[in-house]
């Protein structure tokens, strides 16, 4: 069985015999007690004994960094695929603070972005709605400027990039 210590838990005197080497508790012996006691508490706890906390720590600083790097990488994305936003392109975003929906790019000029924005939202994710026949409606524009603070702001989720089906 393996016991990883967290903290160094509460030391316990003993009084060992030099002769035969059997330990025992400083109350077998009154006249020792208090000696074994105080020594006790003179003598260090070794680093090994917070081998646990040593390895949670790691690990929680390992997830945090991984957490990091990843939402780093993923902004970088975005910004990528904004930069080089294509027709046919989803951007998925926050309509309000519980509200996802999400716009299909038809055409990129210059730095205008005209977008058939979908007809459905919801307060789950958006990908459930992400359906052609719900993007109807009629096409609004929007700045690449505009989406690029939209993106600074976290307003946007993500910025598919357009999918080439082969049949």
């Amino acid at each position: 069985m393996l016991f990883i210590p967290f903290f160094a838990g509460k030391k316990t005197p003993y009084i060992g015999c030099g002769k035969c080497g059997t330990h025992y508790y400083p109350t077998a012996f009154p006249a020792f007690e208090q000696q074994a006691i105080e020594f006790s508490k003179q003598t260090k706890k070794r680093w090994y004994h917070f081998s646990g906390l040593m390895l949670l720590s790691i690990f929680v600083i390992g997830a945090v960094t991984l957490v990091y790097k990843g939402s780093q990488e993923n902004k970088k994305r975005m910004d990528n695929n904004l930069a080089a936003i294509q027709p046919n392109c989803v951007i998925f975003y926050h309509k309000a603070e519980d509200v996802n929906t999400s716009m299909l790019v038809s055409r990129v000029v210059a730095d205008t972005v005209f977008v058939h924005e979908n007809s459905r939202s919801t307060n789950g994710s958006a990908y459930q709605i992400d359906d052609s026949d719900n993007y109807k409606g009629p096409e609004t524009f929007f700045m690449k400027s505009e989406l690029k603070k939209w993106l600074a702001e976290g307003k946007i989720n993500d910025i598919t990039e357009p999918q080439t089906y082969a049949e």
